[in-house]
């Protein structure tokens, strides 16, 4: 193999080396280490190229001649000018037996050879081999056909967040990784809580014969506002006041009502109105009710809440099932009351299962892991202010992991995303950021990514991630893999719309008869 480079020297961690070609950062270059095994390369990133020795100025004030003719005319080799100083930080040589980079804690002498890292190494940054049981291939190494397969135990374990601008591919991303999770090597138990309707055209994977098997086919359920219900009686009075948004008056009565209502026999919402308007006959006090009751039967207007229907959590998880709740169409406060109350249940299902509390047969049994999808996650976990479900969510990125909870953050808004929620997610698949707050963020939640890298980040070009965290062996800059499916979260075309609008608009009228003046009516 001809040699990209040598070594310069060497500081701390860094490699500098000289090289005629042209490094970006985030590439990988390579070694070997006589210390360590003459065989075994070890892995370099690059953090940043510079000019070994630039042009004078005399040369490029005058835009018109070609420096390159100068230095020959004056006998200087022009190729002296066109090398490069690249410092890399080594990642250091694969360890089969660990499975992970290990540090060789020697550095190249000086003189020695770089080359570009190949696929022989390159192949070590994925954790999981492609097309292996609890394998998922998002992407290729950026500048190379190697693929970027994350290991979806540690997705489901440790969680994942994917943050991106908007129009970054941020959705598209998240459509490649449920396609992975419902391939038949994962056969996974997927739910996205999805409230713009973006996820809905995966349906397309049940009858595609590239997500089946010999003895397996994709199931994908598709439920719509009309199709969710939560049973009255699975909300907590925390639940009703976060709801009803009442005065300091106004809670204490209806703590009252509440109390009364779950100690008694009946507990429709008919039953907890009647214990409400059982508070009044007081003239001191009846406004007070009537305040509670005017709220309480409007949030029970909008047709969620229901006295004996709710979505049961076995239809919602399936091997092999993704289920994607379409909330558009439905307020944000009731988003989050949905996401909240089935967030709680998934929780309280798992725990119960695992520690045996529940038995099969029950109702609330689960006995296999879960993965959730929270599309516009600053909405459930906001950095500032409370949201009904961001308790919960919390104490699942907490302690899921040991009851086989796993969730997908995905934002676009970091820096409006609770911090200790993000720092909870050990993978991370990172798009283009713009915003200096969204990346002082992620800076600050994300341990894995270097300095260099989250430099990157506004530079990024649309469907290229850097993939950090424990699903990797080491950080990476990547191009998603293109969607199997339809993507359905595509702009629309206004122009294009209009365009063809006006044209049936002039057709119709084109095609329309002219009136005469007897024809006329006046109104």
């Amino acid at each position: 193999m001809k040699p990209a480079g040598i070594v310069r020297d060497v500081e701390q961690n860094d490699v500098h080396f000289i090289s005629s070609k042209k490094f970006k950062t985030g590439d990988f270059v390579a070694y070997h280490d006589r210390w360590v095994d003459t065989k075994q390369p070890v892995l370099c990133r690059v953090r940043y190229a510079q000019s070994l020795k630039p042009l004078p100025d005399e040369l490029i004030e005058d835009s018109g001649i070609d420096p390159k003719a100068i230095l020959e005319f004056g006998g200087l080799d022009p190729d002296d000018y066109g090398r490069y100083l690249i410092t890399a930080s080594v990642v250091g040589y694969f360890n089969d037996k660990q499975g992970e980079f290990k540090h060789p804690r020697t550095m190249p002498d000086c003189g020695e050879s770089v080359y570009d890292a190949g696929g022989d190494i390159l192949k070590h940054i994925s954790k999981a081999a492609d097309g292996q049981q609890g394998s998922a291939t998002v992407g290729t190494v950026l500048g190379s056909d190697v693929p970027v397969v994350l290991d979806v135990r540690d997705v489901v374990s440790q969680h994942l967040c994917v943050i991106a601008s908007t129009g970054s591919g941020k959705s598209y991303t998240v459509g490649v990784l449920l396609e992975e999770l419902m391939m038949p090597r994962n056969r996974a138990a997927v739910m996205v809580v999805d409230p713009h309707g973006e996820y809905t055209t995966l349906g397309a994977m049940a009858n595609d014969p590239r997500f089946r098997d010999a003895d397996y086919a994709p199931l994908v359920k598709v439920l719509r506002k009309e199709n969710v219900k939560i049973k009255i009686t699975e909300l907590e009075l925390g639940d009703f006041l976060g709801m009803l948004d009442l005065s300091d008056k106004m809670r204490e009565f209806f703590v009252r009502a509440y109390r009364a209502w779950r100690n008694g026999k009946n507990h429709k919402k008919s039953d907890l109105l009647r214990e409400i308007e059982n508070l009044g006959g007081n003239e001191n006090n009846d406004s007070t009710i009537n305040a509670i009751t005017w709220r309480f039967q409007g949030v029970m207007s909008s047709g969620i809440i229901d006295d004996y229907q709710h979505v049961r959590l076995t239809e919602l998880f399936v091997p092999g099932q993704l289920t994607v709740l379409d909330l558009s169409g439905i307020g944000e406060n009731d988003q989050q009351l949905i996401t909240s109350v089935l967030l709680r249940l998934l929780f309280d299902a798992r725990e119960g299962t695992v520690n045996q509390r529940l038995i099969e047969g029950q109702e609330r049994y689960l006995p296999y892991p879960a993965f959730v999808v929270l599309e516009e996650a600053h909405r459930y976990a906001p950095q500032n202010g409370e949201a009904k479900s961001k308790s919960i969510l919390k104490t699942i990125l907490s302690e899921g992991r040991k009851f086989g909870i796993g969730v997908c953050m995905v934002s676009q808004r970091p820096s409006k995303l609770d911090s200790d929620s993000l720092s909870q997610c050990m993978t991370q698949i990172t798009m283009r950021i713009i915003n200096p707050v969204d990346q002082g963020q992620i800076a600050a939640s994300v341990e894995t990514m270097s300095r260099e890298l989250l430099d990157e980040l506004p530079s990024l070009a649309k469907g290229e991630a850097i993939i950090s965290g424990v699903a990797v062996n080491t950080p990476v800059l990547a191009r998603i893999r293109e969607r199997l499916t339809p993507h359905g979260g595509t702009s629309r075309d206004a122009p294009g719309e209009w365009a063809a609008r006006w044209k049936k608009t002039a057709a119709a009228k084109k095609a329309a008869p002219v009136l005469t003046q007897k024809e006329y009516k006046l109104f």
